[in-house]
């Protein structure tokens, strides 16, 4: 009966844990992967990994389940790269199958695309700081580097985006060019 309901309270911590941590951990898994169905998968592989390695769901080794996503997106990614070739080296001049122009200017779409312009460590550092929310320290230890290293990345990434959708602030603040004059009540209507 004892174990039983160590059992049930572990079930529901790691529930609790996995609500908790996930949307974070799909979203720097989709990063890596640059799909939501990938990134999904990738976090479900890491979280398994870490229930494994600690049953009690120590959450003291978050960056590690972090390091766990990372390792698996990147495997995942490398794999589906050499599928990728493969196929490509097998279909001679195959039909590009959708448009890569940034069509869609709604701002979440132009800061997606300067994420991606961005050099990858600076965007996995960007992701973990942002979207991960772990701290210069955790980033550091989790790709072993030294945290001045970690903090010139962001540093760098930052100005980077900022200068990319610098143009995004300027069209928030000047009107558009069509804009329709304004209603006076004074003025009579033109009916024909």
């Amino acid at each position: 009966m004892k174990n039983e309901t160590a059992m049930i309270s572990a079930t529901t911590s790691w529930k609790e844990c996995f609500e908790r941590l996930a949307p974070r951990l799909v979203l720097y898994a989709r990063q890596i992967t640059g799909s939501l169905e990938d990134a999904e998968d990738v976090v479900q592989m890491a979280f398994v990994r870490w229930w494994r390695r600690y049953p009690d769901g120590d959450e003291s080794q978050v960056p590690l389940l972090y390091a766990a996503v990372r390792t698996i997106a990147l495997d995942l990614r490398r794999g589906d790269q050499r599928r990728q070739n493969r196929e490509q080296n097998s279909v001679e001049d195959a039909p590009v199958f959708f448009d890569t122009v940034l069509e869609d200017k709604e701002r979440g779409a132009f800061v997606e695309e300067a994420m991606r312009e961005l050099p990858p460590m600076q965007k996995e550092v960007v992701t973990l700081k942002i979207w991960g929310g772990l701290t210069f320290a955790e980033i550091a230890s989790m790709l072993g580097e030294s945290i001045n290293t970690i903090t010139s990345r962001y540093r760098y990434a930052l100005t980077a985006m900022q200068k990319r959708l610098a143009h995004l602030r300027e069209d928030l603040l000047s009107p558009p060019a069509t804009a329709l004059p304004a209603y006076s009540k004074t003025e009579p209507e033109m009916l024909s």
